[in-house]
């Protein structure tokens, strides 16, 4: 459901810019377009990732300059185009001072 769903909404514009004269718009070739937001699961020791393309890594931590584990997350493509989202640790070192 990459882009057939841009085509579908594009086309309406190119055929009406097109009757009209002007120059059609055009369409480029790497739009992608998430229908769902994929199941989360949280990772595990050894756990296979099969990351293709990623799609996005967010961070959430409990406060600015915090000094710490705090959780993660990554939502990436696969091989065969399906979308997943991992939760992990990740060390926040921002507010982290040398004592």
């Amino acid at each position: 459901m990459k882009l057939p769903f841009a085509i579908a909404m594009l086309l309406p514009v190119s055929l009406a810019t097109a009757e009209s004269g002007t120059r059609s718009p055009e369409i480029l070739d790497t739009i992608t377009v998430y229908a769902q937001t994929p199941e989360t699961h949280d990772y595990k020791y050894g756990m296979r990732l099969d990351i293709a393309e990623v799609v996005s890594m967010e961070y959430f931590p409990p406060e600015p300059n915090f000094c710490g584990v705090i959780p993660a997350q990554i939502t990436y493509e696969d091989s065969m185009g399906k979308l997943h989202a991992v939760r992990y640790l990740y060390p926040e070192t921002k507010g982290c001072k040398d004592n």
